[in-house]
């Protein structure tokens, strides 16, 4: 072998053997052990939201809520069918006039009993003989259906160049119905009083001037309620004046007579004493009628009081219907 062979193999065989006599790193000592085995029982951290339970807690909570509103306010997938807004907007006005008359109906009961056994003795009889008690003639003049509404209302003529012409027979009396959501008010009218008051109520009765209309004014420290304002704010009228008749009587409980603002300037708005106004009220009014039934009912009537800051906006009753036939 030449002197080179042997000399680079010597050289070479020397690099082995320093090769395998050098050691390994540490990290290819690292690399090269066998991973270790976890313990029995090892669990590996949590991660996420599973490291904290109470907020896994308070998202269940808040589902809970927000699906219980939900329910409770018939919304979404609860919501309920639609349902017939009309028939429901009656039938709560119903239930709401209903509690109220009821709540108010013992307290004018018993008021208007006592208003009428302090009534004078010949006042108490002339209403036990009134014609317009007679059954039949109740019937007449009774009319519960509802008042107009706003278009049938704009079809009534309110406003008249003139007051009418006498037309009722003067030796009769007149009946008249003042259908009220409280109930039934009846009137005796009396001509022999005022034959052109009763002849002028008759007239704008029997062409529906107070179908519909409100008692603008019910007066507490006065005892009266008043209507036939066609405004109903009490400026209104018939469109026309008539003139002042001779007070034929007092103005007692149950009495109806004409409101005015001066002498001789009678139209259609009218009012009902609730008690002896007789000491109040001066002979300026015209009086032409007695109530001869329905006086606890004229006395739940509601409407604005101006006497009464409580009162002044509140929300008056109406006169359904006024239906007037004669007594015979």
């Amino acid at each position: 072998m030449p002197k080179t062979k042997k000399r680079a193999a010597s050289k070479r065989a020397a690099r082995i053997a320093r090769a395998h006599s050098t050691q390994l790193s540490q990290l290819e000592v690292n690399k090269e052990q066998p991973q270790q085995r976890r313990p029995t029982g090892y669990k590996p951290p949590a991660r996420g939201i599973a490291r904290y339970p109470w907020a896994t807690a308070l998202i269940i909570a808040l589902i809970a809520l927000g699906v219980y509103l939900l329910y409770a306010n018939h919304v979404g997938p609860f919501a309920q069918p639609p349902k017939n807004t009309s028939v429901q907007a009656k039938q709560t006005a119903t239930a709401i006039v209903h509690k109220t008359a009821t709540a108010i109906a013992g307290p004018a009961q018993a008021t208007a009993t006592a208003v009428t056994a302090a009534m004078p003795a010949d006042q108490t009889k002339a209403i036990a003989g009134s014609p317009c008690l007679n059954q039949d003639i109740i019937k007449k003049i009774t009319d519960t259906s509802p008042a107009p509404n706003a278009a049938q209302s704009a079809q009534i003529n309110r406003t008249y160049k003139e007051a009418p012409a006498m037309t009722i027979d003067t030796s009769k009396s007149y009946c008249a119905g003042i259908n009220t959501d409280r109930g039934l008010i009846v009137i005796e009218l009396k001509p022999q009083w005022a034959p052109k008051t009763v002849n002028n109520f008759v007239y704008l009765a029997q062409n529906k001037f107070y179908d519909g209309l409100v008692f603008h004014r019910v007066v507490s420290s006065l005892h009266i309620i008043q209507g036939g304002d066609p405004k109903g704010n009490g400026s209104g009228g018939p469109g026309y004046q008539f003139a002042d008749e001779k007070v034929q009587g007092d103005y007692l409980a149950g009495t109806i007579a004409m409101a005015n603002s001066g002498a001789n300037t009678n139209g259609s708005q009218f009012f009902i004493n609730l008690d002896n106004n007789s000491k109040e009220f001066q002979k300026n009014y015209n009086l032409f009628g007695q109530v001869v039934k329905g006086l606890d009912v004229a006395m739940m009537i509601q409407g604005p009081d101006p006497d009464d800051a409580a009162k002044k906006n509140i929300t008056p009753d109406k006169m359904n219907h006024v239906v007037v036939v004669p007594a015979s």
